[in-house]
């Protein structure tokens, strides 16, 4: 190592002694390479703040790679910090894209879900009504969705109505519980009803809620090319907007 590498690996490290301090300055203010050299490693050591002393120090003992034609050295591993920065820059804007795609993807879902109307069976609010589908539906339409998802599945065994799989899904959507929903509206799909095809609209937006783009744009053809009129416009424009 250089008088001039140990004066420059000693400031770095506040080693200086009064006498080193001032030959520091002197080389600092009269040698125009020795000033660009210690004016680079400010820079790096700023920007890679994050880096222990020791291996701070470490690098500063081992720099060789010449940066410029005059004696100005410096190891390759200098190259490290600003490597790691720029990695760090890659993963940060990775997952802001990742993320942006998160959420445009959950305003997509959010501009178009709403929890399907009941258009099945018409609610009779009396106490002496037990019936358990009137008792979801009412859990239903006062988005108790929790009560409403655990009516639903019981009303289904009890009468085999599949319509109220629909329903169920929906339910579970309203809750974020995507991966149920999804399976509830796969074996809604399994039976044919009256609103069987709207399921196929739902299912989508679920899809589209998990990521799972492909599935989505594959239900919405489905659903367009039924001939269910149903949140159809809606259907056409949020397939155009998934292209």
């Amino acid at each position: 190592m250089t008088i001039n590498e140990t004066l420059i690996d000693k400031k770095f490290s506040n080693d200086l002694t009064e006498a080193e301090l001032q030959e520091f300055k002197k080389l600092y203010e009269t040698d125009d390479a020795f000033k660009q050299e210690v004016d680079f490693l400010k820079n790096v050591q700023r920007v890679s703040e994050t880096e222990d002393d020791a291996l701070f120090r470490n690098q500063l003992a081992t720099y060789e790679t010449e940066i410029s034609p005059k004696k100005v050295f410096l190891n390759s591993k200098w190259i490290k910090p600003f490597s790691a920065i720029a990695a760090i820059f890659i993963i940060t804007i990775s997952i802001s894209l990742f993320m942006n795609k998160d959420i445009n993807n959950d305003s997509l879902f959010s501009s178009y879900f709403e929890p399907s109307k009941n258009v099945s069976a018409p609610i009779v609010r009396s106490e002496k009504d037990e019936h358990l589908t009137n008792r979801a539906f009412i859990a239903y339409s006062e988005a108790n969705y929790q009560q409403a998802t655990s009516l639903f599945q019981k009303a289904f065994e009890q009468t085999g109505n599949s319509e109220l799989l629909l329903y169920e899904g929906n339910a579970l959507l309203a809750m974020d519980k995507v991966t149920e929903a999804i399976e509830v509206f796969k074996t809604h799909l399994t039976y044919s009803d009256a609103l069987t095809n709207r399921t196929h609209w739902y299912l989508a937006l679920a899809y589209l809620k998990s990521d799972q783009l492909d599935k989505a744009k594959q239900e919405l053809t489905i659903y367009i090319d039924s001939e269910e009129k149903f949140k159809k416009t809606e259907a056409k424009s949020l397939l155009k907007k998934l292209k």
